[in-house]
């Protein structure tokens, strides 16, 4: 039960890097926002680099930076690497296509804005998927996680 409680306190304090580094970020893109409506002046190109950068950190943070200051990278066994790279290939999916539709907001060409934003989501649901297999959790763990939680 301690060994839990200490991986939880642990799991908070990585936790709260990526949501300091997170709100940084967020408060320059509401700055630039702000100075956009006061000057009437927009550079699209400013905004798209703020967001494109916002996406990049947040996933980068989460899935690499956090698993490794937990430890979660180290004596993985094959199965978890496996999982890992799983995740890792959706993240660079999932990733590319948001910053397309990024780049694409300030076009004006008639792209489709709908088919990115449907590949972030399905490459978000693999990676969700992935996860139990890069924690080495197997299924019956995670069942009983999950009634745990009910």
């Amino acid at each position: 039960m301690e060994k839990s409680t200490i991986d939880e306190t642990r799991k908070k304090q990585v936790q709260g890097l990526t949501i300091k580094v997170m709100i940084g970020i967020t408060v320059i893109v509401l700055l630039y926002v702000a100075y956009t409506f006061i000057t009437k002046d927009v550079n699209m190109l400013v905004f798209q680099i703020l967001l494109s950068i916002f996406v990049i950190s947040y996933t980068f943070l989460a899935d690499v930076v956090e698993p490794y200051r937990l430890g979660m990278l180290n004596d993985m066994t094959i199965g978890q690497r496996t999982g890992f790279m799983k995740m890792m290939v959706a993240d660079v999916v999932g990733v590319g296509a948001l910053l397309y539709w990024i780049i694409g907001m300030g076009s004006d060409t008639n792209r489709d804005i709908l088919l990115p934003l449907l590949i972030y989501f399905f490459a978000s649901q693999m990676k969700r998927k992935f996860r139990p297999e890069f924690e080495g959790i197997t299924e019956e763990e995670e069942e009983a996680e999950e009634k745990a939680e009910e």
